[in-house]
């Protein structure tokens, strides 16, 4: 049966088992640059591919679910694979298991599938499973995000940083106008903004001052209590009042970008 997957070029560079495994399978592989999600398949099927340690790290620090929303945004089915074993992965994070198990259920109750898999090798046959189910249907649209306002890439700059996220980078925003100035007066975090503990200021802190390659151990600050799932945010309007969307472009167009 038809196989064909396209790729985030980023992707086919760090993911060479997966690709590998995806050809010997006699997938056509297609790497391309991608906005939003690692791996598009036949039939608007969007898929982020995470391994154990960086699901729970995307959980720490608030990207996990702005990509699960871009994603369910953006195609019409959205998957995350969550690649090894995810619950020994946890010793090595101060982590409690209650977030990663609230987690799984908030992005299943926002309509996300979740599938896990031992191996680049398991991964890569799940792939090829969904591809081929719906080979004959064409790859009907990639998605591609619109060029962000001054505004947006605010919002996103601030919301990069651990138990942030968007809805409280607006709240940031809204007290100290700037980033610059929010980042001036973090000390005035807890008294000006709701919803953000000591704990994530100290965390914040740490990020801002200390020297690049000077902390060995990547699990010495303690994120888990700073974090708080943000449910039910959405994108940022717009400057004109409209929520952000994506631009999708026929796949003709997109396989003859050489970006």
């Amino acid at each position: 049966m038809e196989c064909t997957v396209i790729i985030d070029s980023r992707e086919y560079e760090t993911a060479e088992e997966v690709v590998k495994w995806l050809k010997r399978f006699n997938c056509s592989v297609i790497p391309r640059k991608l906005d939003i999600g690692d791996y598009v398949l036949p039939g608007n099927v969007g898929i982020e591919r995470k391994r154990a340690m960086d699901f729970i790290s995307s959980i720490v620090d608030g990207r996990l679910f702005e990509q699960a929303r871009e994603l369910l945004r953006a195609f019409d089915r959205a998957y995350i694979i969550v690649e090894g074993d995810l619950w020994r992965s946890l010793t090595r994070r101060e982590v409690h298991e209650h977030s990663i198990l609230g987690s799984l259920a908030t992005l299943v109750d926002m309509g996300l599938r979740i599938i896990p898999t031992p191996s680049e090798e398991g991964t890569a046959f799940v792939i090829k499973s969904m591809a081929e189910k719906v080979g004959n249907r064409g790859i009907k649209s990639i998605p591609i995000r619109k060029g962000g306002t001054i505004k947006d890439l605010q919002i996103q700059f601030l919301s990069s940083l651990p138990g942030i996220g968007q809805k409280r980078a607006e709240a940031i925003l809204k007290v100290f106008g700037t980033p610059l100035d929010a980042l001036n007066n973090l000390g005035q975090w807890t008294r000006k903004v709701d919803g953000i503990n000591e704990n994530v200021v100290n965390v914040v802190r740490k990020i801002l001052t200390m020297k690049y390659g000077e902390e060995v151990d990547s699990n010495i600050i303690p994120i888990n209590e700073a974090f708080r799932i943000d449910e039910g945010t959405d994108r940022v309007d717009n400057e004109d009042g409209s929520k952000g969307k994506f631009n999708k472009r026929n796949i003709t167009d997109y396989l003859s970008d050489n970006s």
